[in-house]
């Protein structure tokens, strides 16, 4: 019974730490990012992904990517729209990306994307939407 009691409240830390305290998608900043063009939401992820990796006080909420994805395909921009996009979506990540630098001073991969992290999630923008405080 005790080991019963434990391995269920060990299931409950795992999930939570799976879901980690991630937004819902009733969230302002969750729609903003449901609603871009198929392009812009796909250079948003990947600076979302870019800044949890380089910043140690952000994970990256794959489980919310994983829903809107399955929401975003059902209305035709999701990652099944996303193929025959691949050029728009490649420009987009690159302009994206340096106005993401220039506007934090920061460069994307081998610095420290914590300011610039706290800084989106004082915004609450669309990328701060993907990045869940660890």
């Amino acid at each position: 019974m005790i080991v019963r009691g434990l391995m269920v409240g060990a299931a409950f830390a795992l999930a939570a730490c799976g879901t980690g305290v991630g937004r819902s998608f009733d969230d302002p900043a969750v729609q903003r990012l449901f609603n871009m063009p198929t392009p812009q939401y796909y250079a948003t992820i990947k600076i979302a992904n870019q800044v949890a990796q380089n910043c140690a006080s952000y994970a990256y909420d794959s489980i919310l990517e994983a829903e809107l994805n399955e929401r975003r395909n059902e209305v035709g921009r999701g990652s099944l729209s996303a193929i025959s996009l691949r050029n728009a979506i490649e420009s987009e990540t690159d302009v994206s990306e340096r106005s993401f630098m220039a506007k934090h001073g920061v460069e994307m991969t081998g610095s420290d994307l914590c300011p610039a992290g706290d800084a989106e999630t004082l915004e609450d923008s669309a990328v701060s939407a993907l990045l869940i405080p660890v």
